[in-house]
This record gives structure tokens, sequence and C-alpha cells, in this order.
């Protein structure tokens, strides 16, 4: 906005208030306005396309030294670079099968 040689003093004047929503919305997504309102901005293509290839590669490597242990010795599998908005995947719901007669209990929140 000061490049185009607005202040916010010159809003309602000079500068309309569509105007100044016109330079909020168009506000580039690695600027200080944007990553305050929305964090995860500055995940762009470019850093989830790196975050996508780094995590190919250390599965693939896993997948490598699976295939060429040798015994019960296996490496743990690599947990993914955290991307945003996305929750870290459980792998266990439970300890033991839930009985039959109780399923639809568990599963419609007790309300079946």
């Amino acid at each position: 906005m000061t490049r185009a040689g607005f202040t916010l003093g010159d809003v309602g004047g000079a500068l309309s208030n569509a105007a100044l929503l016109s330079f909020a919305r168009h506000l580039p997504c690695d600027s200080a306005t944007a990553l305050d309102v929305d964090p995860d901005m500055q995940w762009t293509l470019v850093p989830q396309l790196l975050a996508r290839i780094s995590d190919s590669l250390e599965q693939f490597m896993w997948l490598y030294s699976c295939a060429n242990s040798k015994g019960s010795r296996r490496p743990r599998q690599p947990e993914p670079i955290p991307r945003p908005g996305v929750r870290k995947r459980s792998r266990r719901v439970g300890k033991a099968p839930i009985p039959i007669e109780s399923f639809d209990d568990w599963y419609y929140g007790g309300d079946a």
C-alpha cells in the first residue's frame, strides 16, 4: 500500500474502503499480515512439493532397508513431515474387539 503512495490515514478519503480491501486480498502469502491471519499460508506449492519428495525418499530408504535386513530387526517406519491442517494418524483404536451387542452404542454414540 505504501508503494502506491497511500497510508492508513488516507482510508475513507483518497483511498476508498474497497481499494483497501483489494490491497488486503492481494497480499503475498509470505507477508506479515497474511501469516498473522493464517500461519499455514507459508505452505505454498514449493514447500509442499519438497515435503512430499522428502517423505517419498524416506519411505523408499525404509523399504530398501526392510528388504535387505536380516532376521526380525527392521528399522522403524519414518514419520512424514508434519503438514498444516493434517492430524497425525493413530495406529490403534482400542485394545480389544468390541462385542457385537455394544457395537451400535459405540458406533452411533449411544443414540441407536
